[in-house]
């Protein structure tokens, strides 16, 4: 669950606007004692009556004591109140203004991650997703249903009701996902939606909080050669591939073919289905053209452990180009 780097981010983050709170509030009460010297001797004289409540306990009567104390301390912090809205300032003029009232910008509640850390790492998450894709684009509303109601496929049959129906298994697949999920087998001819899809799908189940790793075949498998005959570490490691809750892998079959990038690619295939944990895999390769370039061990795997999704029509890119 959560990226462990968006997480590290969000955390750093947190500090940050921990920080500029603290300072802001100092320079606030600098500035606030500069125009009005009272402020600066109430705060001593709360100061010091904190001290005298924690003394108080061990005199003879430590109730009345505490209880006279509080009182004071009430009436100095009426009398600053007072005197801020004299300036036309808010009464919490004074105080730390804090991103996350719950966790004052320090990340943690009681011990516990706070909410503001998961919110803040779905979003470096996000924006780690849209820096390597277009994925700020695609999202299951905005998959457009439309240019598909005229479409038959090859044997005369609606090319919308498939689209319609991988478009509401996907949506279902992000709803329902664990790190158990099924892994799924996205196929078919260029340009009919399979990595806008994709891509919706990971968005989704990136804000439910799972750690998504998502690459185009091509770069996952430069990185891992690099990693391993360079020692020269990229983005895409073979310990962030095989660690990720759900690894998408796009556009399987578009790289340069060599006996390094079929061994590589069963071997996350293979370790991944071991560890119980879903790959999605788009390609514009049946599983004839997978056997082919990969060989009968990643096909026979991809038969017999992922649920084929096929996309089928006319190019969606080239028709949005002619009809605009």
């Amino acid at each position: 669950m959560y990226n462990p780097e968006a997480i590290a981010a969000a955390f750093a983050a947190a500090r940050e606007d921990h920080s500029k709170a603290i300072a802001l509030s100092i320079e606030h009460r600098e500035l606030a004692e500069q125009k009005n010297p009272r402020f600066a001797q109430i705060a001593k004289q709360l100061s010091l009556i904190g001290a005298d409540i924690a003394k108080s306990f061990y005199s003879e009567n430590p109730a009345k004591s505490v209880e006279a104390l509080a009182a004071e301390s009430l009436r100095l912090q009426e009398e600053r109140k007072a005197l801020l809205k004299s300036m036309d300032l808010p009464e919490d003029y004074l105080e730390p203004q804090y991103s996350c009232k719950q966790c004052s910008d320090t990340g943690r509640v009681n011990g516990k991650i706070c909410s503001c850390i998961r919110r803040r790492a779905v979003d470096f998450s996000l924006e780690a997703l849209a820096a390597v894709s277009p994925s700020e684009r695609c999202s299951f509303e905005s998959f457009d249903l439309s240019y598909y109601k005229d479409m038959k496929d090859e044997n005369g049959k609606s090319v919308y009701e498939k689209a319609k129906d991988n478009l509401e298994y996907l949506k279902a697949y992000s709803e329902d996902f664990s790190e158990h999920s099924k892994s799924l087998y996205i196929f078919g001819k260029t340009g009919l939606g399979k990595t806008h899809l994709t891509l919706a799908t990971a968005n989704a189940i990136i804000r439910r909080g799972y750690h998504v790793v998502y690459g185009m075949a091509g770069m996952i498998f430069s990185d891992i050669e690099r990693e391993k005959f360079k020692s020269e570490e990229g983005k895409y490691t073979m310990q962030k591939l095989l660690e990720a809750d759900l690894l998408i892998i796009d556009d399987l079959g578009s790289e340069f073919h060599t006996s390094f990038s079929a061994s590589v690619a069963h071997n996350i295939i293979e370790s991944r289905l071991l560890a119980n944990k879903p790959i999605i895999i788009t390609t514009n390769l049946d599983l004839g053209g997978i056997h082919r370039q990969y060989g009968e061990r990643i096909a026979s795997r991809i038969i017999g452990e992922y649920v084929p999704i096929r996309f089928v029509g006319e190019d969606i890119r080239q028709l949005k180009e002619f009809m605009y």
